[in-house]
């Protein structure tokens, strides 16, 4: 479930921008810090689930511009931008592949090969298109729709084995729920769903996007989640350590368009200011996450987004995110799995029977 990214991958990629910058001519036509040259693509085709939950869910909250900050929120902020990496959009690596099932589309059994739950977890009837591929890299994310069936279905690890599929873990969640698990046992660290929080190209082709975002950074704190995250994998004891769960968003007193920022940059600052972004998992730097281009028939982002695994963000001023109060943390959820989610008969349950080809 982590990212693992180096400090020195991203300084050689910005590096190598800018040698390529240099190379081209400068012109006083060309973009400032933050700007972009190209635009969004005139069309995207596929999937659009920017709110694929219950209209009510905490997803679609704004953030009132007097809401309770915490006391501390100057001293997280201020250890979550000396972490040393920029900030970034996960875009063409360590982010969620979407993909849209209908009645037609091939279903599989799935039985996770992790034990996260005794005795075993299945899933029947899940349905996986056949063009549907895993984020490539060690995560190997993964998320089916089903708007007819109103289902969810999230894996971590997913590969291929035979004519049928497997995953390390598996699970879904309904689509006029909250997004949130609640014993934990999503593909994401939280306990909050895969889908959940992700940038769409349709938004900022759009110009706004309308829900909270979530991210990752590396310094998450150990001792349990707090809501809305039902689970954690955080480590550190650090007491500037945010835990999984928390709430951040860009001081309402900035005027966004002010900054100079890039169109697109521009809609995610905006977003971060009036729906925030919550801590969803432990990452190897501080990151947001694009919905993957693979699940698109053409690249739905800029064609600076094409390039590398992660779009710089750092033109935003993260340092002037506040943190809203944290609540005390929580135990882990530590009961039997919550099951049947969705339609009554998608899941085993623990100790269930065994592997399908697809029909």
């Amino acid at each position: 479930m982590r990212a693992p990214r180096t400090r020195s991958w991203l300084l050689g990629t910005v590096t190598l921008s800018l040698v390529l910058s240099a190379c081209s001519g400068g012109t006083t036509d060309q973009p400032g810090p933050g700007e972009e040259s190209d635009e969004m693509p005139q069309s995207v085709v596929g999937p659009d689930f920017s709110t694929v939950f219950d209209a009510d869910s905490l997803w679609y909250d704004r953030i009132d511009d007097d809401a309770a900050i915490d006391p501390r929120s100057d001293e997280y902020v201020a250890a979550l931008v000396e972490e040393g990496e920029n900030p970034v959009v996960s875009v063409n690596g360590w982010t969620m592949p979407v993909y849209e099932a209908d009645a037609a589309t091939p279903r599989y059994t799935i039985q996770p090969t992790e034990d996260y739950v005794a005795g075993g977890w299945t899933l029947r009837d899940v349905p996986i298109p056949d063009a549907a591929a895993p984020d490539p890299q060690e995560d190997g994310h993964m998320v089916v729709v089903d708007r007819d069936e109103g289902c969810v279905y999230e894996f971590w690890q997913a590969r291929r084995e035979g004519t049928g599929w497997t995953a390390s873990w598996a699970n879904a969640t309904p689509t006029d729920g909250d997004g949130v698990y609640p014993d934990g046992l999503s593909s994401r660290a939280s306990g909050l769903s895969a889908i959940a929080g992700l940038i769409w190209p349709q938004e900022l082709a759009e110009g706004r996007i309308d829900h909270a975002l979530v991210f990752a950074y590396p310094n998450t704190r150990s001792g349990g989640p707090v809501p809305p995250a039902t689970a954690s994998d955080g480590t550190t004891d650090d007491d500037t350590a945010l835990p999984e769960g928390a709430r951040l968003r860009l001081d309402p007193s900035i005027d966004v368009d002010s900054l100079g920022l890039s169109p697109t940059q521009n809609v995610i600052a905006e977003a971060l200011q009036t729906y925030g972004m919550i801590l969803a998992d432990t990452s190897g730097g501080m990151s947001l996450y694009a919905a993957s281009p693979q699940s698109f028939e053409n690249f739905p982002y800029p064609t600076s987004w094409s390039g590398d695994i992660w779009k710089d963000l750092s033109a935003i001023p993260f340092e002037s995110m506040q943190v809203l109060e944290v609540e005390p943390q929580v135990e882990r959820y530590s009961g039997p799995p919550v099951t049947n989610r969705c339609s009554d008969g998608a899941f085993g349950g623990a100790a269930a029977g065994g592997q399908d080809d697809g029909e």
